[in-house]
């Protein structure tokens, strides 16, 4: 059970964005705690589900890295720890549009969301069926689902030297530009009502997450298409994305260092008051150095 709900985060979270991804050989990692993935090529189609008309150029992670406390597996949580994501993006060229691709991701989506609605069905006909049998599957799938949305509700995540970059020579006519968002490091994780760390019950009535970001910044650049990262080889493309290149960038928004605190209202009644919205977002930045000029 355990080796299916680890294939289960990974597929989930990183199947849809990473080539080559296996999970069949987990077991061996599992005895140590950490299952552990490096120099994972990021999907072309990753960016497929924002709606919008791009693609990725290039892209990478690093290291991913899940650490599972198997002593604890009821009481700690789970970590995912990731270095080095670098993606470069670019507009969509619609003469290179593959409408068979994406009335397959179209069908693809449809049957997920099938796929989901019939599983609530029969969880819902499982609990109305008086039946031994029905009522010993409905209490095990209770008790698996509990186990799986504790652990997806205090999952930890750890993410180093974060850059995106998208990069454009169609939209402007004539005019080559590349915007980007650097982050240096970025934790994720539960709280108790005090913000103190600590492992949370997925039955509670409010979920509190602590987001704590150093290094966040924006950049506009005006380049040529010779210095476009998008089609350089992987060596070269990894050396410009790296936290510690050289590049200098025209910075929108300095390096900056941001804690946010999220409160999510878990009821599953609608929220009838306007002053007590379900999600409460308190956001808080040790300064905000912007940076704006027009450049002929």
């Amino acid at each position: 059970m355990l080796e299916g709900l680890v294939a289960w985060v990974i597929n989930n979270y990183l199947g849809k964005y990473v080539e080559n991804l296996n999970t069949d050989q987990l077991s061996i990692a599992l005895l140590r705690g950490a299952v552990e993935l490096e120099n994972l090529p990021l999907r072309k189609d990753a960016l497929r589900h924002v709606g919008l008309p791009i693609q990725v150029k290039a892209g990478l992670i690093g290291k991913v890295k899940l650490k599972i406390p198997l002593t604890q597996v009821r009481t700690a949580p789970w970590e995912i720890v990731m270095e080095q994501l670098y993606l470069v993006a670019g507009p969509l060229n619609l003469t290179e549009l593959d409408e068979e691709a994406e009335e397959q991701a179209l069908q693809d989506y449809k049957l997920g969301r099938l796929d989901a609605i019939e599983a609530v069905w029969r969880q819902t006909e499982a609990s109305q069926d008086s039946s031994y049998y029905a009522s010993s599957y409905s209490s095990w799938l209770g008790l698996s689902m509990n186990f799986a949305a504790n652990i997806i509700e205090n999952l930890q995540l750890k993410i180093k030297d974060v850059h995106l970059r998208y990069e454009d020579n169609i939209t402007v006519d004539g005019k080559v530009f590349a915007a980007g968002v650097q982050i240096e490091s970025l934790t994720a994780q539960s709280c108790d009502n005090s913000w103190n760390p600590s492992f949370v019950s997925c039955s509670s009535k409010e979920s509190f997450k602590l987001m704590e970001m150093t290094g966040f910044s924006v950049y506009w650049d005006q380049i040529t298409l010779a210095e476009m990262w998008g089609d350089l080889l992987l060596s070269h493309f990894v050396g410009n994305m790296a936290k510690t290149a050289s590049t200098k960038h025209a910075y929108i928004l300095s390096p900056v260092h941001a804690v946010a605190h999220f409160k999510r209202n878990r009821s599953e009644k609608p929220l009838r008051s306007r002053t007590h919205p379900r999600i409460v977002c308190d956001l808080l930045l040790d300064q905000v150095p912007l940076s704006l000029s027009d450049v002929c």
